[in-house]
């Protein structure tokens, strides 16, 4: 084997191997119609070099066809009207014969020398009424090498042709021919005046130099072949195509193909990436509503605790000074005080009435200071779920059911986002999502039963039980703490330090009493905040594995397309 033929092989092998990736990427996400055009020309690699007849029914393609290679036959059949949606493959044969490979699909064999560097397919009408005919056809096109489109010399406007002419454009970029065929109907006025029109009509559709052959397959069958036009395009076929070149370019159209359904997923994964990044955005909103909502609920936890500790430091102010003052004048009464004192179940009288007066006042004191603040931090926690809701309902959807390629895995987020929504009004509709054992435990007077409200509407009720019962748990604690200090009391005991074991224990449920409205309030708002997130753990595990496919899908897509580019350069070394 050749050098030559080593490289060749070579580039042919690397070329089917990219096809290979791209195929596969292509099944991994389920792009069906594209993974069968890349089986085919993966499975085509070795064919010629392929020129696809494309055109409107009565644009004379069979009869060019057949001047092109032998204008002494008639191998593709010539019909009055459209009798059949049958592409006809011509190729290199040493003995004449078809072949039917298809309801669709016949393959022509001829003995002609041109056939064995390519191959011609003749291809129904665009614009014909017969069934399959435009499916078909676009079907082929995407494994041809070059496209031959012919018009009718007299007419070569018609929509339908340039629409389709469209198709091959913008959908796979594929190198087009114009033929004029049946220019012998046509004086050379006319005849210039529609090559230059053709020209005019490609250019806008972006087509740099467009070439535009004018024939004549029945001047060429006539034996008329200076007149007929086709030694002009021959002569073109044979410099540029023919010669050695045409299996090089039929690789480089190969890597066209490819490369342009790598594209055409590039185009689609646009949409997908749009939808992540406003998915993603929309989470980022909801974690900041909520993290916003939190610290501002948190600054009225501190707001209320600072304005309870502010009534209990007033209230026991009043009684330590009390306490201190009855001393000071039993001190100053030494006698009567002495007489007083003697007497232990007065003294302990007075103690108890007291610290129970006190711990009436702290309780009204503190449980008054309540209201306002609990209505503040239960208006926020309200707020908080109120927002993610509407966030949830407004989400923004950019990749519909009915995408070209991701109309799977768009159904799979809508039913996602539309379980979220459901499941997040069915959480903000329950109670017990907002009542929370291990915060409230310990409140004394709350149970689930006090909760007449539902949902979010519960939590001020939730809040207002939380922070008495705190309440009512430090004042208790100080009635029965302090009680115990003055059990004993006796003559022996001074001023200072009866004085000094109230202000201590004062000092302790004040520490206390900061520590546990701080902490559970925060941990209730907290715990709500968790609560929240939990119904998004769905939705977040997609948004996770999408992050993972699409930079899966984009390094594939770049180490495909960098490979690509790296054969075609020296491809073209070769042409």
């Amino acid at each position: 084997m050749s050098i030559l033929n080593e490289n060749f092989n070579a580039l042919k092998i690397d070329v089917s191997s990219e096809g290979k990736q791209l195929q596969d990427l292509i099944h991994y996400i389920g792009y069906t119609e594209q993974a069968e055009i890349l089986d085919a020309l993966i499975n085509r690699i070795e064919d010629p070099f392929m020129f696809v007849i494309v055109g409107e029914v009565k644009a004379g393609k069979s009869s060019f066809v057949n001047a092109l290679l032998d204008p002494t036959k008639e191998i593709c059949k010539v019909a009055a009207s459209p009798m059949t949606d049958t592409i006809q493959q011509i190729v290199y044969g040493e003995k004449e014969k078809v072949e039917y490979l298809s309801d669709h699909l016949k393959r022509i064999y001829q003995p002609i020398d041109i056939l064995k560097e390519i191959a011609i397919v003749d291809t129904p009408g665009t614009n014909t009424i017969i069934a399959h005919h435009q499916e078909i056809t676009e079907r082929f096109v995407p494994m041809s090498d070059l496209i031959i489109f012919v018009f009718e010399a007299k007419n070569p406007y018609r929509q339908s042709a340039w629409e389709f002419f469209d198709y091959i454009k913008e959908d796979w970029r594929k190198k087009v021919v114009f033929i004029l065929q049946q220019k012998d109907l046509l004086n050379q006025a006319d005849l210039d005046v529609n090559m230059d029109g053709v020209k005019q009509f490609a250019l806008k559709k972006g087509i740099n130099e467009p070439l535009v052959f004018a024939v004549s397959a029945l001047e060429e069958i006539q034996g008329l072949h200076e007149r007929s036009g086709f030694d002009v395009l021959k002569t073109y076929i044979t410099s540029n195509i023919t010669g050695g070149k045409a299996p090089y370019l039929k690789l480089n159209g190969s890597i066209k193909t490819i490369q342009q359904i790598n594209d055409n997923l590039s185009r689609g994964m646009v949409s997908r990436k749009s939808q992540f990044e406003a998915d993603i955005s929309f989470r980022s909103e909801v974690d900041l509503t909520l993290n916003h909502q939190e610290k501002q609920t948190n600054d009225q936890v501190n707001l209320l605790v600072e304005n309870i500790i502010a009534k209990y430091d007033q209230i026991t102010k009043k009684y330590t000074n009390e306490l201190h003052e009855r001393l000071n004048i039993l001190t100053v009464l030494k006698k009567s005080f002495q007489a007083i004192f003697s007497k232990k179940e007065n003294l302990k009288k007075w103690l108890e009435d007291m610290i129970l007066e006190m711990d009436i006042e702290l309780k009204e004191g503190m449980s008054k200071k309540l209201g306002d603040g609990v209505k503040n931090i239960a208006e926020n926690i309200q707020y908080m779920a109120k927002m993610v809701d509407v966030k949830l309902q407004n989400n923004q959807t950019i990749m519909t059911k009915n995408h070209e390629i991701f109309s799977e895995l768009a159904e799979k987020r809508a039913n996602i986002l539309m379980e979220l929504q459901e499941t997040f009004a069915n959480f903000l509709n329950r109670e017990e999502n907002f009542y929370d054992k291990s915060v409230i435990q310990g409140s004394g007077n709350f149970s689930p039963d006090f909760v007449k409200g539902s949902g979010i509407a519960a939590i001020g009720i939730i809040l207002a039980a939380l922070t008495n019962g705190v309440i009512f748990d430090i004042t208790g604690g100080i009635l029965t703490t302090v009680g115990v200090i003055f059990a004993g009391v006796s003559i022996g005991i001074k001023r200072k330090k009866i004085e000094k074991k109230f202000e201590e224990e004062i000092q302790t449920s004040r520490i206390k009493l900061h520590g546990h409205i701080d902490e559970k309030m925060k941990n209730y708002v907290s715990n709500i905040k968790t609560k929240i997130l939990r119904n998004f753990y769905n939705f977040d595990q997609y948004l996770e594995k999408e992050k993972q496919e699409i930079q899966l899908i984009d390094n594939k897509q770049q180490d495909i397309n960098t490979n690509l580019n790296k054969i075609s350069a020296l491809i073209e070394k070769n042409l």
